[in-house]
């Protein structure tokens, strides 16, 4: 293992870590990667045609099931939706609960090491679902492919609005379908970072999952992401924690033992039975084994 690296090998050695982070000025997030070879990327930025397409997608979805975004009045909410349904969004999930971040980094990957991230987030940095900043960053997921920060404007500009800027008024237009009272005025420097975001308590994987959001802005132009801010970034005893390929069995195991399971962070109903099936089928297994009749060895050549 390399010497920046430090092996978390069961529940017990995370619970040891805790209490060094505790800080009243910041809430410390987590998120568990299954192949510490990931990157800090939000879905709809892992394949080409994802992010060239990304309004298309949104548009597809909601088109194809409109009941399931009806009672929906912000884009906000409706990213959480797709999120949660393995569509590719510009969220990134991440959990005030470090059991759920360690179930994550040991689903999947049996041939993989995985990894459990750390992150310090100033409390005046975190924001909530109905934050303007939030609005703005949502609602980019919208706007067509070329959309761009620089078009007659620079970042350092103090307003993202120019009555020839056809992507300024696209995106105006679209916040203001959910906030009509909101000004002319955008920072493109809000529109060029990540923000934390706590959302609404209204879905019921969120609320099980202690659940929040990195919600990604561009850089420049919709082709990259933002960035996180290397502030954000935090490693206890400043090495990355990594869950060998090996151990993933074994504390996910210990996680079911105390509540962390398939059921109780996946509620919906075919989860949960897939969770039951899954758990009688290796009783089952477990039972034809220890009772199939050994075969008898020829000692006599």
């Amino acid at each position: 293992m390399d010497s920046k690296e430090s092996k978390l090998g069961s529940v017990r050695t995370l619970m040891g870590l805790l209490p060094d982070l505790s800080d009243p000025n910041y809430t410390i997030f987590y998120r568990g990667h299954s192949d510490k070879g990931y990157n800090i990327t939000p879905s709809i930025y892992r394949k080409k045609e994802w992010f060239t397409n990304e309004s298309r997608v949104i548009r597809e979805i909601i088109g194809r099931c409109p009941n399931e975004f009806q009672h929906m009045n912000t884009s906000f909410e409706k990213l959480v939706k797709m999120q949660h349904y393995d569509l590719p969004t510009r969220l990134l999930d991440i959990t005030e609960n470090p059991l759920v971040a360690l179930y994550f980094a040991c689903l999947g990957g049996s041939d993989t090491d995985g990894e459990l991230l750390f992150f310090k987030v100033p409390k005046d940095k975190v924001r909530y679902y109905d934050s303007d900043r939030v609005t703005i960053l949502s609602n980019l997921a919208w706007s067509d492919s070329n959309f761009q920060i620089q078009q007659r404007f620079s970042k350092n500009a103090k307003a993202f609005h120019d009555e020839a800027n056809e992507y300024a008024l696209k995106l105006m237009h679209d916040i203001r379908q959910e906030k009509s009272h909101f000004t002319e005025n955008i920072n493109p420097n809000d529109i060029s970072s990540v923000v934390c975001v706590k959302p609404k308590m209204d879905n019921q994987r969120v609320i099980r999952q202690d659940g929040a959001f990195f919600l990604f802005g561009i850089d420049n132009n919709k082709h990259s992401p933002a960035q996180i801010s290397e502030e954000w970034l935090y490693n206890p005893d400043e090495k990355r924690h990594i869950i060998k390929r090996g151990d993933k069995e074994s504390i996910l195991k210990q996680l079911e033992s105390i509540g962390i399971s398939q059921a109780k962070l996946f509620p919906e109903i075919d989860m949960v039975s897939q969770f039951i099936k899954n758990t009688y089928d290796l009783e089952v297994n477990k039972f034809v084994s220890s009772n199939r009749p050994r075969r008898r060895l020829n000692i006599d050549g």
